[in-house]
């Protein structure tokens, strides 16, 4: 009987090695934006925001080595109509993959879309919805076009018909923290312009600090774009922008670089 028991603790201390030694999926954005992104451009269903209804939907989905996610299913939800919705921001996301002592492995993974009615009413009290004018078909197969591989006329563009060096010199404020320790430079972002204007996976590629990391992503994640085209319908692409802090000239600098 000892010698089973000893046994029994040593497998169980073998599996929370193992278990220690995988790190979890991560969005590439982190979850806090992402789940800001979620919050911006989840849809409540008409019948279930009338009622009332609240609750979660989990979105199961396989990531390879790369993090790329296939395989998405409904394993819960609260209401059919919220499961499409749900779906279609998970399939979004862009993720991290799974590692095992720091090398990337295949995972099985789930994530939550919470829907709370109270919530997302008090939420669109407090705030406009924008949305760009579209006239097309969105391209559904959640594919990501480089910049590059559009045409010119094709790329997408502020949905306001302003560009990136007016809206940043009207909208940029210059952190506090930035200012008084003297902190300046260029915050570089990446993000994905959807189907329908929105922006998300936005990643710093070149962090600054000092509150400027912040509010480089408060200008992008405002942002409401027309997006690119390709074969007649809208399709998601990848995007970068620079965005100069400068103390001893004018504060904000459009670096659009692609």
């Amino acid at each position: 009987m000892k010698k089973i028991l000893i046994l029994a603790i040593a497998a169980l201390f073998a599996g929370l090695q193992l278990s220690a030694q995988i790190t979890l999926p991560e969005p590439l954005a982190g979850y806090p934006l992402t789940k800001e992104y979620i919050t911006q451009n989840l849809v409540y269903p008409e019948s279930d925001l009338d009622q009332g209804n609240s609750g979660k939907v989990v979105i199961g989905f396989h990531l390879d080595e790369k993090g790329n996610a296939t395989q998405h299913t409904v394993k819960s939800t609260f209401s059919e109509a919220a499961s499409p919705i749900a779906m279609h921001l998970v399939k979004t996301i862009l993720w991290k993959p799974a590692l095992d002592i720091g090398i990337p492995m295949e995972y099985d993974y789930e994530y939550e879309v919470d829907f709370n009615a109270k919530s997302y009413k008090r939420h669109w009290k407090r705030h406009e919805r924008m949305t760009a004018p579209l006239s097309m078909e969105a391209d559904t197969s959640y594919i990501i076009y480089e910049y590059k591989q559009l045409n010119e006329v094709a790329k997408p563009y502020f949905a306001d018909g302003s560009n990136m060096g007016k809206y940043i010199a009207h909208n940029l404020k210059f952190p506090d923290a930035a200012k008084e320790r003297e902190i300046q430079g260029t915050v570089r972002l990446s993000f994905v312009v959807e189907t329908d204007g929105s922006v998300s996976n936005i990643v710093i590629v070149n962090s600054v600090g000092g509150g400027c990391d912040n509010e480089a992503i408060r200008l992008i994640q405002e942002t409401i774009w027309v997006p690119a085209e390709k074969s007649g319908k809208y399709v998601r692409s990848h995007n970068y922008q620079d965005i100069t802090f400068n103390i001893g000239n004018r504060n904000f600098q459009d670096g659009n670089s692609y």
